[in-house]
């Protein structure tokens, strides 16, 4: 018994033996730690930037054109006179039919007949009226078609070079409201049109178009109405602010425009930019937060000190006291330091495998 109890320790001792090579083996064979194999601090070099938040629209922008004058001429358009958008005063050609030519004139009551002798009523004022502005009646305005308006009517036919005989067709001339106006002839007046008679020919152009961001229901949230908008068009930037909010069609929400000191968002050159006939789309900036500019750096190189002072800890462990002026997405434009600074950042760069 004593003989087989000593051969079991001898055998343990020799595994202990074998285990405690093997270990000191394996530890030789090791690769020691590399020294130089650790994190390290990442820096920033300031740069000049700006921030703030901005969505994009589309502006849509458009006349709103009333008709003001039904014409009564029927034939086929020979001619158009005038271009969209012109000024025109009485007695000016706004087009030919059947190379006669139709007249503006001021009035309000349509031209729905012929006038010749001895025709009375207020067109017939109306003619008078165009007459005497045009410098070939001088008699008195009362409504009565006698030889003075005839006579009148002669000269005024020869100065359109068309036959003089003193009558007065419906569809020579169309009555609008006031003159002079920006006009605008119907899109259906073309050279070759057939017209019938009794067209809205003559559609009165607005001292300005109007302006407005048509927002879906899913974007009726995103904008508030106290924000400035930048407007773009190819020569620059239109600023714009928005004065109201509009339920549109479809569950849209348009946001009305104009400009900063309450006029037309395309200041003076709205005949120029914008259509006359058709709507015209600008990309427009809705401006959430205000954009800043200066020295740009990570929000999260930021720290605040115990009397709440925001500061930025330079590469040299300096720390710098600034001024938050800005900051969007992740940036923030500060006061306090200066363009190609190299700051500190409070994390570290893992180390390289």
């Amino acid at each position: 018994m004593i003989r087989v109890v000593r051969w079991l320790l001898g055998l343990a001792l020799a595994a202990v033996l074998v285990a405690s090579g093997w270990w000191a083996g394996r530890a030789a064979l090791e690769s020691p730690e590399d020294p130089l194999d650790v994190a390290a601090p990442v820096t920033y070099q300031v740069v000049a930037g700006e921030v703030g938040r901005w969505l994009t629209f589309a502006a849509v922008a458009e006349w709103s054109l009333e008709s003001i004058g039904v014409g009564s001429a029927q034939g086929v358009v020979t001619s158009v006179a005038v271009d969209q958008g012109t000024e025109v005063a009485a007695g000016e050609v706004l087009l030919t039919v059947d190379l006669r030519p139709v007249i503006a004139a001021q009035g309000t009551v349509p031209s729905f007949r012929d006038l010749a002798s001895k025709s009375e009523g207020p067109d017939v004022v109306q003619l008078q009226e165009m007459l005497t502005e045009l410098g070939h009646y001088s008699g008195e305005i009362d409504g009565i078609f006698g030889s003075g308006v005839r006579a009148a009517v002669r000269a005024w036919q020869k100065s359109l070079g068309v036959k003089d005989d003193g009558v007065v067709r419906a569809g020579d001339i169309v009555f609008v409201p006031s003159l002079p106006v920006r006009i605008v002839l119907d899109s259906q007046v073309t050279v070759g049109a057939r017209l019938a008679g009794g067209e809205d020919l003559v559609w009165l152009v607005p001292d300005t178009p109007e302006f407005w961001i048509p927002l879906s229901v899913e974007q009726r949230n995103l904008v508030p109405l106290s924000a400035e908008v930048a407007v773009t068009y190819a020569d620059g930037v239109w600023p714009a602010r928005i004065v109201m909010a509009q339920e549109g069609e479809f569950d849209q929400l348009n946001l009305i425009l104009e400009a900063p000191d309450g006029g037309a968002v395309c200041g003076d050159g709205c005949v120029e930019w914008v259509a006359l006939a058709n709507r015209t789309d600008f990309r427009a900036e809705i401006v959430v937060e205000p954009k800043v500019s200066g020295p740009v750096v990570p929000s999260a190189g930021l720290g605040t000190d115990a009397g709440g002072q925001p500061f930025v800890t330079l590469a040299d462990g300096t720390e710098v006291p600034v001024t938050i002026v800005g900051a969007s997405d992740g940036l923030a434009v500060v006061d306090g330091v200066s363009v190609g600074d190299e700051l500190l950042l409070p994390f570290e760069r893992p180390p390289e495998e």
